[in-house]
């Protein structure tokens, strides 16, 4: 195995929960904004939601444990 290979699959191994990260914030906010286009919810509440999922508890939360995450692979 090569030094390139290693250093390949050491990166996808630390990249895969980013992305499952990535993913599910995008999945959520997708969610968000598909709950106003069908009227479920007002202009204000979507904004409001959106502040929330990206710079509320949970995603505090989650920054603050993913450095612990990654490291266990």
């Amino acid at each position: 195995m090569t030094a390139l290979t290693e250093l390949e699959q050491v990166t996808d191994r630390n990249s895969k929960p980013q992305f499952a990260l990535r993913d599910a914030l995008i999945a959520a906010a997708q969610a968000e904004v598909e709950r106003y286009l069908v009227k479920q919810i007002e202009a204000q509440e979507v904004v409001d939601r959106l502040i929330r999922l990206l710079d509320g508890p949970r995603q505090r939360e989650v920054q603050r444990r993913a450095p612990e995450a990654l490291a266990k692979g």
